[in-house]
């Protein structure tokens, strides 16, 4: 009796399940991780282009040295771009640094000047019709809404590759996506006659500061639109002697300067 007894017990206890932790720890840490490549993927996503006005357009300066020649150093200058930027009911602070492959913003972006603007995860990509910039995302802040842009201002950045059905906050009332998906594409308007020529300014060395009749038109590499007529080109850089010249400018003409200053 007693022998039967222990092999019942031997039994149950050979076939009992025990508890399994180990795979229940392993599938909620996957389903943790599923989560966080979802969420990544989200917020890598680009937004749509949408309208915004420009706060304020700050440059700032800084040197370093590079190198030392005969007990001499070789500095080297770094411009940075601060654009803050009106989107909606928020103020959106960026920043950037000029090269020689990222240009100054264009000199017509002051404040109030409207814009198009798209987001992806910490970048903002700003552009209209005189420029396009992009810059990494420092600041966000809650602000008053944005005041509506006008229909003189949207006419104004038309012509950027991109449906103004599709910009936040402009789409027409009443109207249904299927009815405007029937609908057939206006007629594009013929382009306007040039009335300007444009001057490519290059230099050695490059990010120099180009001045055209006097007044400054950003940092080379620059790409000027002008009136025709005679204009008068100088390109400074501290520690630098200033290069000038005088060029006549048509309608329609494309040229390019080539600016080498020589060391003082």
């Amino acid at each position: 009796m007693g022998f039967g007894l222990s092999q019942s017990h031997s039994a149950n206890h050979r076939y009992s399940l025990p508890p399994q932790p180990c795979k229940l720890f392993l599938m909620k840490r996957l389903l943790f991780f599923l989560v966080l490549i979802s969420c990544g993927a989200i917020a890598s996503a680009q937004t749509p282009w949408q309208y915004g006005r420009i706060v304020s357009v700050t440059k700032s300066v800084s040197s370093s040295t590079k190198a030392w020649v005969v007990n001499t150093p070789l500095d080297e200058e770094t411009r940075h771009f601060t654009i803050a930027v009106h989107v909606q009911d928020k103020i959106i602070t960026g920043s950037y640094e000029l090269s020689a492959t990222r240009s100054a913003p264009p000199p017509e972006w002051t404040r109030d000047s409207p814009v198009q603007v798209q987001f992806a995860q910490n970048s903002l990509s700003m552009r209209s019709p005189t420029g396009t910039v992009e810059l990494h995302i420092t600041q966000r802040k809650a602000a008053a809404p944005m005041k509506p842009i006008t229909a003189e201002e949207k006419k104004q950045l038309e012509g950027l590759d991109v449906s103004l059905d599709s910009l936040i906050g402009f789409s027409k009332r009443g109207e249904s996506k299927t009815e405007a998906a029937a609908a057939p594409p206006a007629p594009a308007p013929p382009p306007a006659p040039a009335s300007t020529g444009t001057v490519t300014v290059r230099s050695t060395p490059y990010l120099s500061e180009v001045f055209v009749d006097g007044d400054s038109m950003g940092y080379t590499p620059a790409k000027i639109a002008l009136g025709p007529g005679k204009h008068s080109f100088r390109v400074e850089k501290p520690g630098y002697r200033a290069w000038s010249k005088e060029m006549m400018i048509t309608i329609g003409s494309e040229l390019t300067l080539d600016a080498t200053l020589e060391k003082k």
